[in-house]
């Protein structure tokens, strides 16, 4: 093996150590910054009322027009 192939092989070694928690986690919808996630996937409690209340508009501006279910 040649010298160059087992450099290549101890960088791509030390990337597969790192550890995924170790990075900043976002909000998947605004960007703001929050806790060290394993996998940096979160929604913040802004977003998480902002969803849930344009939910709950949609709900029920279709059971008004006699969409809902049952």
């Amino acid at each position: 093996m040649m010298k160059s192939e087992k450099a290549e092989q101890n960088t791509e070694g030390k990337a597969e150590e790192k550890q995924p928690f170790e990075e900043p986690s976002h909000c998947l919808l605004c960007g703001v910054v929050g806790l060290t996630l394993l996998y940096g996937h979160w929604v913040c409690e802004h977003c998480k009322n902002v969803v849930q209340a344009e939910a709950l508009s949609k709900k029920r501006k279709i059971e008004k027009e006699g969409g809902g279910l049952a």
